[in-house]
């Protein structure tokens, strides 16, 4: 009896006291956390992201990027650009308020725009569930984090003063709310001005948020985890390509996955060509390129590197042909060579030809490296082999060699870090490929390939 009215007082103290404050865990801890999550499945979108950064799309809007800075809710920078990206439809729908607004003198201020997920998933954490009407949940996802919600206010153009609002920005108070009656009439005058040049292209105001605006086709993208420095528009290498290999896995540590090719006449759209292939890659997966010259990976996942047992993902160019006879087969343009006993595929770090095809004056020729691949094999492996153009320009110790596609074992099964298919299969791209079409291969995991179009710009028809 004396224990129970123990716990009873403890009890009522407790209660009367109230819950207990809500602490964050520290903020670098969350932010760590947070950019190793990955966001939830989700199927597929209708269009494919294409985002456009607002500063060169219209030079005209002002930008005021609040999350690079400590000027913010947190009180803690989050990003480590002050950029701003939005999906093209939205940025160009953003450029004809921007314009009408000149007119009256003003100009849009942007505090903030596209936003990865994983941000989100750090204001979520940061926030006193008390709070959080004001932030996105991360398990459904924000609009932010599919390019198609902009944070923004308006600013003279004149001297760039900003217009007075009934709230700040970030404020998490009934003054941030749209339909807040107080404050000035001034200031409600400008709020409900930025509101109606939205909402006449096509936004809607968040109901919490007089700042916070979201497109009508917000739905139709994926939710996107692609960090600032990993957007960097159409690469080169795409830019002049007709022919496209497109190799997806189902996760990272997949060993299979499907090859489909695309083609397209000039610059128009690219269309498939014939059915899905079944391709092999490496016995451990799927590992990001970490060559020189590589662009930053747009979403997590390891890096390649030499002996993992992974193939490399990214945008890869294609080198020579080799085989073991003595001409390529009938219809195969690309340029050919007849391996012999005499050709190695360096494979040492330390050694100066590392990663390079090299050919012996004679098969027991003394070398210097410590370790090389014969490519004259005793199986089918390297009757039909393709380079693979990866860490050879120049090569990066350690980040990975002798990448090819070539003929997969008769069994099936993963490779050493290759990409390998069917006999009939491979010879039937090999007829495919046309060296004038500047051919490339696209590898990646099939989840990431959303994160792999926002960032370098893959054309949307390039879909799985």
């Amino acid at each position: 009896m004396r224990l129970g009215l123990i716990l009873l007082l403890v009890g009522a103290a407790a209660a009367a006291r109230g819950p207990e404050p809500f602490r964050p865990r520290p903020l670098p801890e969350l932010v760590a956390e947070a950019r190793k999550a990955t966001p939830p499945a989700a199927p597929p979108s209708p269009r494919a992201p294409d985002l456009v950064d607002l500063a060169a799309f219209d030079p005209g809007l002002r930008l005021d990027i609040r999350y690079a800075t400590h000027d913010n809710f947190l009180k803690f920078p989050v990003y480590d650009q002050a950029r701003a990206f939005l999906q093209r439809p939205v940025a160009e729908a953003l450029a004809r308020v921007n314009r009408g607004l000149r007119e009256k003198g003003l100009a849009l201020r942007i505090l903030d725009a596209y936003r990865p997920w994983w941000v989100t998933k750090v204001f979520w954490e940061a926030t006193d569930p008390t709070d959080r009407a004001y932030v996105a949940d991360p398990g459904k996802g924000s609009v932010h984090n599919r390019g198609c919600a902009v944070d923004l206010d308006l600013v003279r153009l004149a001297d760039g003063a900003p217009l007075e609002m009934p709230g700040d920005y970030d404020e998490m108070s009934p003054r941030s709310h749209a339909d807040y009656a107080g404050g000035t009439e001034t200031q409600r005058a400008h709020r409900d001005l930025l509101r109606a040049a939205m909402e006449a292209e096509g936004f809607k105001v968040n109901p919490e948020e007089w700042w916070h605006f979201n497109h009508a086709s917000a739905r139709e993208y994926p939710v996107l985890n692609v960090p600032f420095g990993a957007i960097m528009g159409l690469p080169a290498i795409l830019r002049g390509t007709r022919q496209v290999l497109l190799v997806s896995t189902p996760s990272w540590d997949a060993d299979r996955g499907a090859l489909r090719r695309y083609e397209r006449s000039g610059s128009g759209p690219f269309r498939p060509v014939g059915p899905p292939l079944t391709a092999w890659v490496g016995k451990k997966g799927l590992a990001w390129r970490s060559d020189a010259g590589a662009p930053p990976p747009p979403g997590p996942g390891v890096l390649k590197r030499e002996g993992d047992g992974r193939s490399p993902a990214g945008i890869l160019a294609l080198g020579d042909f080799w085989g073991y006879d003595l001409r390529a087969p009938e219809g195969v343009r690309l340029p050919y060579r007849s391996l012999t006993d005499c050709d190695r595929c360096v494979d040492d770090p330390g050694h100066p030809d590392y990663n390079r095809l090299v050919r012996l004056p004679r098969p027991d020729a003394p070398v210097a490296w410590k370790s090389a691949e014969v490519l004259r094999m005793s199986t089918e492996h390297y009757r039909h082999l393709v380079v693979i153009r990866y860490n050879d320009d120049p090569p990066t110790p350690f980040a990975g060699s002798c990448i090819f596609l070539h003929v997969a074992p008769g069994e099936g099964g993963g490779t050493a870090g290759c990409t390998a298919l069917a006999a009939p299969d491979l010879l039937e791209i090999l007829r495919w490929l046309d060296p004038a079409a500047a051919p490339v291969l696209v590898q990646a995991p099939a989840p990431l390939l959303d994160s792999l179009r926002a960032a370098w710009g893959l054309p949307g028809e390039l879909r799985p």
